[in-house]
């Protein structure tokens, strides 16, 4: 399912009614929940606090990541339900662009008619990079899976948060397992290597330049994360950044895909004087920031 490839493809109201969906799951799950870390494009709602005009905007999501727990799953006496709890909760199988139905994406519509998806993914080693791989449940549900994801359950914060649950089931607070800052990165510097998607690139610088604390804590954070269990990976993801974002000796870093992708995605194609300067500028700035990043990190 591509992403919209401008930030206008969004609104704020798809956002909110993810958060919906998110608390609804989380309501509904019952133990089962402990088992679910959030990724993806609602994370940065919950990584920046702060909202418009303290920082601008960011583009929202069109659907809700989580990453499960596979050893929590198999543990949890009511993980068997799994499927009955999303189908009660209103949720069917999403289907590709063959028509077939998918296992690990799940969809819903809003009181707003607005298609909302859930998508199911589990780092398991043994499975190559985006296969299926079954969960321990009764019934047809699996989850993709996405080599790495797996550093959330490590690096990650909680937040409380309090949405309407869908069909009018009332207002409910939950505290959702998130990603922080350096996991975040990681994986969304891995989805952007992967995937080509310009969503990925504005995700990624967004939360570097607005996370609380700045640069120096960003930093801080990196530089002790890659001390730990998940080294590796942290130092190869900061190589794709540098690939990706950074000027090295045959160009310079505003140039390289990564900027480009960020100010397309947040300032459109058009081909005007005035578009085209303001795009530079926004490459620019994209790519002095990840390098800002890098220095300090060492």
């Amino acid at each position: 399912m591509a992403k919209p490839a401008t930030f206008d493809g969004y609104a704020d109201q798809n956002t909110v009614d993810c958060e919906r969906i998110l608390v609804t799951l989380l309501r509904g799950l019952g133990p089962w929940k402990e088992s679910v870390f959030l990724v993806g494009g609602l994370t940065p709602r919950y990584l920046v606090a702060a909202r418009p005009p303290v920082v601008p905007p960011h583009a929202g999501t069109l659907d809700v990541d989580i990453v499960i727990d596979l050893q929590i799953l198999a543990d949890t006496e009511a993980y068997h339900t799994l499927e009955d709890n999303l189908r009660k909760m209103g949720f069917e199988r999403a289907t590709n662009d063959k028509g077939q139905k998918l296992s690990w994406r799940w969809q819903t519509r809003t009181e707003h008619g607005a298609l909302m998806v859930l998508e199911l993914l589990a780092d398991a080693p043994e499975v190559a990079g985006g296969k299926v791989q079954p969960l321990p449940t009764d019934g047809t549900i699996s989850a993709l899976n996405i080599p790495h994801s797996s550093i959330v359950f490590d690096l990650h914060q909680v937040t409380e948060i309090q949405a309407e649950l869908l069909g009018g089931a009332g207002i409910a607070t939950e505290q959702v397992k998130h990603a922080d800052l350096v996991s975040f990165t990681c994986l969304k510097a891995f989805a952007f290597d992967q995937r080509f998607e310009r969503k990925d690139a504005h995700d990624l610088i967004y939360c570097i330049e607005h996370a609380p604390g700045g640069l120096d804590f960003a930093a801080k954070a990196v530089r002790e994360a890659r001390e730990g269990t998940h080294g590796a990976v942290i130092r190869e993801s900061l190589a794709i950044l540098r690939n990706r974002f950074a000027q090295d000796d045959k160009i310079e870093g505003y140039r390289k895909d990564g900027p480009v992708a960020v100010a397309r995605f947040e300032l459109g194609d058009g081909d005007e004087p005035d578009q085209r300067e303001a795009r530079l500028l926004r490459q620019r700035e994209a790519s002095d920031v990840v390098e800002q990043l890098l220095a300090r990190i060492g």
